[in-house]
């Protein structure tokens, strides 16, 4: 492939990651909450909060600030799907959701050179199937951001329908000891509202 039509793919790619900057996040959507964040908005606290867990955890940082970047990429084409505390109540199950995010992942990593391509595939797989330490201590942490969210909507009185399932799908949800006690921490927030 010449360099033109390499970096042509490169725009383009960037073009799709750029449309998770508007794709609001539909859990929110769903409960009525005003000006939902977007998934982008998601994905940026996360990275922050993984580079921050894994240097303290003494885990490979980069790596999980990999992940975050790119755990809801294929999103920017399929959308987001809601994940409930029941699969049952979801409109697309999760093994469903897994092969749509997994092949919306395929037509982004065309438009990459081979090697990153993999590398993102890869590190997308990992998250999936928590593999490693950093990809569980990511998925506990993409629950824990969603409880900085649920807890900031609340303050501000900003939703319609009640955010409890979001703070019931966490608490069953984390394992690290160290998120279990921000957790704790946001839930003493909570009852000082």
């Amino acid at each position: 492939m010449g360099q033109e039509k390499e970096l042509q793919n490169l725009v383009q790619f960037f073009h799709t990651a750029g449309k998770l900057k508007q794709e609001k996040r539909r859990g929110w959507v769903d409960r009525g909450v005003k000006d939902a964040e977007s998934v982008a908005d998601h994905c940026f606290r996360l990275a922050l909060m993984a580079m921050v867990f894994a240097e303290r955890q003494g885990l490979d940082v980069c790596k999980a600030v990999k992940m975050a970047l790119l755990h809801d990429l294929p999103e920017a084409i399929c959308g987001d799907v809601a994940t409930r505390i029941k699969e049952e109540l979801q409109q697309i199950p999760n093994r469903e959701k897994h092969e749509m995010e997994k092949k919306a992942l395929q037509e982004e990593m065309q438009l990459l050179p081979g090697e990153i391509a993999r590398e993102i595939e890869q590190l997308w797989e990992e998250f999936e199937k928590r593999e490693t330490k950093e990809a569980r201590l990511v998925f506990e942490l993409d629950r824990l951001e969603a409880i900085f969210q649920a807890a900031e909507y609340e303050k501000a009185g900003n939703f319609k329908v009640s955010l409890q399932e979001f703070f019931d799908y966490a608490n069953g949800r984390l394992g690290n000891k160290e998120l279990k006690k921000v957790f704790a921490l946001l839930m003493r927030e909570r009852e000082k509202k």
